[in-house]
């Protein structure tokens, strides 16, 4: 839909208000004033209205709200375990440094990724040899081989799991929408044409109408990139 939100919203604005001004001469067979003023209100909300409608903007505001929370946590979560992990790998690898079996099984560990994912295997990979090595073995107070994998495990289920249902939820709602915006414009578009017809350029109410309503989107111009800053 190449028409912004805001601007669906405003022409929807105007076309209710000219729409009650024509009222007592005519209105559109396909919706009242009071019906595109109810699914303006589905769409933006009105606190004004008795009672209060919340509004789709205001459902998917706090459905990415939840989605950003979740996220956070999952990466929160992550750069936790990754930091045990940077933590344990050079410990181990200097700890059986003189001890050829053992090196042999953390030599090959690593913590250098930054993705979700790599950090869950280096991560699984380090338990592995954790376990395989020493399992009571301690790098410092509370980063315990359990709590080493109990941090894995919420990383690569519960915070996943979290983050991907809030993810759904924001999308589904985003969905909602954009179907709803669409709907809505397709109802500005309807009263428009329909009025124009009834009521000719050059008459009080056709005028009205005509220079009332927006019917032409303009995007805003690009953002202008700030000039490269010459070398010293």
């Amino acid at each position: 839909m190449p028409e912004s939100l805001a601007f669906i919203k405003d022409r929807a604005v105007k076309t209710i208000s000219a729409a009650n001004q024509v009222a007592n001469v005519w209105t559109w067979s396909e919706l009242s004033p009071v019906q595109h003023q109810a699914q303006l209100d589905a769409l933006a909300g009105n606190q004004q209205a008795k009672p209060p409608v919340l509004g789709q903007e205001s459902i998917l505001g706090a459905a990415e709200q939840t989605m950003l929370a979740a996220r956070a946590a999952w990466d929160g979560g992550l750069d936790k375990l990754h930091g045990w992990t940077v933590l344990a790998v050079g410990m181990l690898k200097a700890l059986y440094r003189n001890d050829p079996a053992k090196l042999a099984l953390v030599s090959g560990l690593s913590a250098s990724e930054s993705s979700r994912d790599g950090v869950l295997a280096e991560a699984l990979a380090l338990a592995t040899a954790w376990e395989s090595t020493d399992a009571n073995w301690v790098p410092k107070a509370g980063v315990t081989l359990a709590a080493f994998k109990a941090q894995r495990e919420a990383g690569n289920e519960a915070d996943r799991k979290a983050y991907a249902a809030a993810h759904s939820a924001w999308s589904s709602a985003a969905g909602t929408q954009r179907m709803m915006a669409a709907a809505l414009e397709d109802r500005n578009e309807g009263w428009y044409a329909s009025a124009v017809l009834v009521f000719p350029a050059g008459t009080p109410d056709g005028d009205m109408i005509r220079t009332t309503i927006p019917t032409t989107y303009s995007p805003p111009p690009p953002k202008a990139k700030p000039a490269p800053t010459p070398p010293a």
